[in-house]
């Protein structure tokens, strides 16, 4: 599978929009990033669209931002659409449901474990909501877990281990192909994915492939009770090999569902019955998932996010409102 010619035509697009936009200096995106946040109403018609043409510009010279509605997070900037997003939008505006949650969760937890952390933003959110928490955080991309220790070191997160490997089942092999999206031009593209495995990926063409050292999952839960999951499609593989582990400790799951995901979706009906309540993240508040919503083939986020929260009957407690 290819990209079609209109996705070539728009990553074409985007890229040569991002090498235009780089003659304008930086302190003028500074000041339009700005003006776009304060804005509202009428003023901010006019800001937006700017603001929308001008986060394609590259940022450089700059080689680490401040999230500007949580000055105390800090990023590397490397060539990242997230980087890009949260610079201009800060947490509040890319994901802040989804962050505000995993903050939360974090701060209650005893061990905290996250699979797929990209280039580290939810790492260092969760970290830093629990300073004092060990926290392991793994991600396959060796590109991209370079840039989550930088990440790490440039917050002063001391309780964190970076793994750099693709968490699999027992019995796996040594090694395993992650297939890089050719719609993501980026040093650390969000939509990397196992070549085997993984559902729901299908409409991702991918001509670039590199090998990743595999760990088994069963070698990093122990102890662990809050679990982050964002592996594209590959959810499903890894919490079926530490099923018993899952029913007798009974961690808090936070996890992406994806369209297309039978096996993902069965796995959270199972935990319902074992006593897991499901919530999906909202914009402002978690909605319950129905039993219908599960087992149907539709996506699961229809409140603003792909993320579901599972957690134990006898903590949904924690969940405090916004």
């Amino acid at each position: 599978m290819s990209l079609s010619p209109a996705t070539r035509a728009r990553v074409r697009a985007r890229i040569a929009l991002s090498h235009a936009l780089t003659i304008t200096p930086m302190g003028a995106v500074i000041a339009v990033r700005n003006r776009n946040l304060a804005a509202s109403g009428a003023t901010r018609r006019l800001w937006g669209p700017l603001a929308g043409v001008l986060r394609h510009r590259p940022l450089t010279p700059l080689e680490e931002i401040a999230l500007p509605d949580r000055p105390d997070v800090r990023l590397t900037v490397v060539r990242s659409r997230l980087v890009q997003l949260l610079f201009w939008y800060g947490a509040t505006g890319y994901e802040g449901a989804e962050t505000h949650w995993w903050r939360v969760l974090c701060a209650q937890a005893g061990r905290i474990l996250e699979v797929g952390a990209n280039i580290g933003y939810y790492t260092v959110q969760g970290a830093n909501a629990a300073p004092g928490t060990p926290y392991t955080t793994v991600e396959a991309n060796p590109e991209a877990a370079a840039i989550v220790s930088r990440n790490v070191e440039l917050n002063g997160l001391g309780n964190v281990q970076v793994v750099q490997a693709a968490v699999v089942g027992d019995g796996a092999p040594a090694t395993m192909q992650l297939a890089l999206p050719d719609q993501e031009q980026y040093a650390a593209p969000t939509g990397a994915y196992l070549s085997e495995g993984a559902e729901g990926i299908n409409d991702r063409p991918a001509g670039t492939t590199v090998t990743v050292p595999t760990r088994p999952m069963s070698e990093l839960v122990e102890g662990v009770d809050l679990l982050k999951l964002d592996i594209e499609g590959y959810e499903a593989t890894v919490l079926e090999s530490v099923r018993p582990w899952l029913l007798a400790q009974r961690p808090t799951i936070v996890i992406e569902v994806l369209k297309n995901v039978p096996r993902l979706r069965k796995l959270i009906c199972e935990l319902r019955g074992a006593g897991y309540e499901v919530r999906a993240i909202g914009d402002t508040s978690l909605h319950a998932i129905t039993d219908e919503q599960l087992n149907a083939d539709v996506p699961l986020p229809r409140f603003g996010s792909r993320d579901v929260i599972l957690v134990p009957s006898e903590r949904l407690h924690t969940l405090t409102p916004h």
